[in-house]
């Protein structure tokens, strides 16, 4: 859902669009992890690389711009 996650850059410093991670995670099908902040859901990029893509929930990002402006 749009509405409830934000996407981070993969490791490789690559930006992917929203529609870019639905298509590579096959609509977030396969959560491989879940902690505090975040879930992390399997994903296979076009040339067959498997990643693990790391999404955060609204409140995680609030939170850290919160904490940043302090």
């Amino acid at each position: 859902n749009a509405n409830t996650h934000t996407l981070l850059a993969l490791e490789s410093s690559c930006l992917f669009s929203y529609k870019d991670i639905v298509r590579i995670t096959n609509n977030f099908e396969r959560r491989i992890g879940r902690g505090g902040s975040a879930d992390v859901f399997y994903g296979k990029l076009i040339d067959g690389s498997e990643v693990a893509v790391k999404t955060l929930t609204r409140t995680t990002v609030q939170r850290n711009k919160e904490f940043a402006a302090e």
